[in-house]
């Protein structure tokens, strides 16, 4: 199964929010099934090696150390449009106005008697004042003033979406964190580009075994390269109503994955997979998430200093996992990256 044959089948599959956890699997099967016949035999991490910036350095030898996998924000990637959603304002307004009724307050009335209030930044949305008048007038169950409620409250939200929703659709880049692997070792670009122009290194994983018994809160996928982007219009209004206190359940709970996993044709040369963490944490104050995963072989770039070689040689050997570098074989008339293990002793 290639990655386009992997897309059809992800686009055709569709589990709504709240499902048993049984209906779930069953729905997700076929996207597992890819996943086993797709999974190559190894996974490649390019990392840095910047030696004008020791902190970095320092952290990429820890991480390597320890078993580290840092996953990062979409918006610390390089390309703007990295898990950018797309959405249609006019089918988001359709879509609100057909959703907000006098069984959506009730279950805003529900929601304040708890003890519940709205997010401050939900409050900021609105005219001053506006969310608190709203409250008083749905917890004074005074009947006659709910109609009026209603079409106030559902005006206000049609006149924020233009205002907010770039901004929400910039923000969810930061409801996952992601780590990017690549398929192959050999790659010049990737070298070039990742792993501080071959002073790097590349650490090999293999994930295989994730497929059975996973990892908590992760998921491992191949990137999908299309010059479309994902329609991600019915994400964006049930975080949206959420975001005001309305309980709508996702209909297409999966498009939070879709959304990470879409980019354009002119990156496919990364040959990319994707490690996502949905784990709950604090989405403005936390860019990144570790996840622990020992690799199983190291490959030392082309350029690298060595005495950053010498320092990772004695962790890989502590490890006890394969070693190899990179080579350039002048002779050759190919414009390819060669590697061979790795003997300190040349």
């Amino acid at each position: 199964m290639d990655r386009n044959e992997f897309a059809k089948r992800l686009k055709s599959i569709t589990v709504s929010e709240g499902v048993t956890s049984e209906i779930l699997n069953q729905r997700v099967l076929p996207i597992s099934e890819a996943l086993v016949q797709m999974m190559p035999q190894s996974l490649f991490r390019y990392r840095p090696c910047d030696t004008t910036n020791e902190i970095v350095l320092e952290r990429q030898i820890e991480a390597f150390k320890n078993d580290k996998v840092f996953a990062v924000t979409a918006d610390k990637f390089n390309d703007p449009y990295d898990t950018l959603v797309r959405y249609d304002t006019n089918a988001i307004k359709d879509y609100i106005k057909a959703s907000i009724s006098m069984d959506s307050i009730l279950q805003i009335k529900s929601y304040l008697e708890q003890g519940n209030d709205f997010p401050e930044s939900t409050k900021q949305m609105y005219p001053k004042g506006f969310i608190d008048n709203l409250k008083s007038q749905i917890l004074s169950h005074n009947i006659a003033l709910m109609g009026d409620a209603i079409e106030n409250y559902k005006s206000q939200l049609l006149l924020s979406i233009d205002f907010w929703f770039p901004i929400i659709a910039e923000v969810s880049k930061r409801f996952v964190t992601i780590a990017c692997f690549c398929e192959t070792v050999r790659s010049i670009p990737m070298w070039s580009h990742y792993a501080s122009s071959h002073q790097g290194f590349a650490l090999e994983y293999d994930f295989r075994p994730t497929l059975s018994k996973g990892i908590e809160n992760c998921g491992i996928y191949p990137v999908i390269y299309d010059d479309e982007r994902i329609d991600a219009s019915m994400y964006m209004a049930c975080s949206f109503l959420k975001l005001n206190g309305i309980n709508i359940n996702n209909p297409d709970a999966m498009s939070h994955i879709r959304c990470s996993l879409y980019k354009a044709k002119l990156w496919e040369y990364e040959k990319e997979w994707r490690l996502l963490n949905y784990s709950q944490r604090d989405v403005f104050d936390n860019e990144a998430s570790v996840i622990q995963y020992k690799p199983s072989a190291i490959y030392y770039g082309a350029k690298m200093q060595l005495n950053i070689k010498e320092q990772l040689h004695g962790i890989a050997k502590d490890k006890r996992i394969n070693e190899y570098e990179m080579y350039i074989d002048d002779t050759s008339p190919k414009y390819e990256m060669l590697f061979r293990p790795y003997n300190p002793a040349n």
